[in-house]
């Protein structure tokens, strides 16, 4: 497959998850919409990407996230806007990216910008 084809089935992908980010997404789906099998698009979007897919729409997902309860969003209502199964789902995945749950990245959050 030429660089310059390759490029467009990432360029696609990733438009197709920042446009769906707050629905499920399943790699299967981001398989049909490129028209690639799951084993081959997970393959070269980790070579050209850096990291698997799964992975980046974990990361878009809690940019959104970041974005939301910085806007100071209910917790409750994050959860339901993008997709997560519950409560328990949004911190174990929020774990996975900064290391701390939602409601204490807020915390922070909300203290950095009150001792202003």
């Amino acid at each position: 497959m030429k660089d310059k084809e390759t490029n467009l089935y990432i360029s696609k992908s990733i438009k197709y998850i920042h446009s769906n980010i707050k629905q499920k997404i399943i790699i299967d789906d981001i398989c049909k919409n490129i028209n690639l099998s799951k084993y081959y698009f997970s393959r070269l979007f980790k070579e050209k990407v850096g990291i698997t897919p799964y992975r980046y729409v974990l990361n878009c997902k809690i940019e959104g996230v970041v974005k939301d309860l910085s806007k100071g969003i209910d917790i409750n209502t994050i959860v339901s806007n993008y997709s997560f199964y519950d409560l328990s789902h949004l911190n174990k995945s929020f774990i996975k990216v900064y290391g701390i749950t939602p409601l204490e990245f807020q915390e922070l959050y909300l203290n950095k910008n009150t001792n202003r």
